[in-house]
């Protein structure tokens, strides 16, 4: 099975999947959770659904100041486990005296080995390729530790919206250069829509809070694709960078509360990159086949 497809099996398997996935407790008193790429991007939606009492840092962060998550539970996030970064900032969290906690899809990983505790995330994957299942049921996991949202009874009237809006719109994406913006909750979906991107496509994606973007990296903006993952007045915005002359495509997300507008969102992104690869009639994901740069991502990372 090539690449693009081994994602759309572990996209449509979320539904399958995500539903019947053990959660853990919900966190007692100060959190923290870290995380790198994906990981990251979960970890930022769990913090944003916290009323206010999950933090969430790089890896580096607590490397550089393990004092931050000092009486803290600390979670780490990664598929692997094997995260270098991680694991460092799982010993110094350790040392510093916080409770340490492996979110991780591999018990036996160097990450659970470096924490007092480990949850296993537990779903299949089709192989190698970009990350789809393991993003949101690390989502999931970070939204019960922060907040006790449960995965919603209607994932599949979420995830059935998602995908039409995608595949409708699909035709009218290009994929050099795309900038992706959301605020507050649908951030951490920009992040993670980006980094799809990258992965699958080799575009020059980045994302940014839609207020910041304004702020200056608007004045950088060439010929991108602009997404804007959006609900209330982002629509006004978003209309107003259109008369600006910015290529903008807005996705309407509030319709949804919550977890669930982070998961139309990412549903929504999961969806377009699949529907434009197959439009490309790709095989693999970019990632897999530029081997220099994916020795020199491995070597960094692990």
């Amino acid at each position: 099975m090539n690449s693009i497809e081994a994602m759309a099996l572990d996209i449509w398997r979320q539904l399958v999947d995500l539903p019947a996935m053990p959660l853990p407790e919900p966190a007692r008193g100060r959190a923290i959770f870290a995380g790198s790429g994906d990981s990251y991007a979960a970890a930022l939606a769990g913090s944003h659904l916290s009323p206010g009492r999950v933090l969430c840092f790089y890896p580096a962060d607590i490397i550089a100041n393990p004092a931050i998550v000092k009486g803290a539970s600390a979670y780490f996030l990664s598929i692997s486990g094997k995260t270098r970064a991680n694991v460092q900032a799982a010993e110094a969290a350790r040392s510093a005296g916080a409770s340490t906690v492996a979110v991780t899809a591999e018990p036996s990983s160097p990450l659970a080995k470096a924490c007092d505790n480990t949850f296993v995330l537990q779903f299949k994957n089709a192989g190698k390729t970009s990350g789809t299942i393991g993003f949101t049921a690390s989502l999931l996991a970070c939204a019960q530790i922060a907040s006790g949202a449960a995965c919603p009874a209607d994932l599949k009237a979420i995830y059935g919206a998602a995908s039409k809006k995608a595949t409708r719109i699909a035709s009218s994406i290009q994929t050099k250069s795309a900038v992706l913006l959301g605020d507050s909750l649908l951030y951490p979906a920009a992040v993670y829509g980006a980094l799809k991107l990258n992965e699958v496509f080799g575009s020059r994606a980045a994302a940014y809070p839609l207020e910041d973007f304004c702020h200056a990296p608007l004045f950088g903006h060439k010929d991108e694709q602009t997404v804007v993952l959006g609900s209330g007045d982002d629509a006004r915005v978003s209309r107003r960078l259109g008369r600006a002359g910015l290529k903008v495509l807005y996705v309407d997300c509030g319709k949804y509360d919550g977890l669930c507008s982070i998961l139309y969102a990412t549903f929504f992104m999961q969806h377009l990159v699949l529907a434009v690869a197959r439009r490309k009639r790709m095989k693999e994901c970019y990632f897999l086949q530029n081997e220099k740069l994916l020795a020199a991502s491995s070597d960094i990372i692990y």
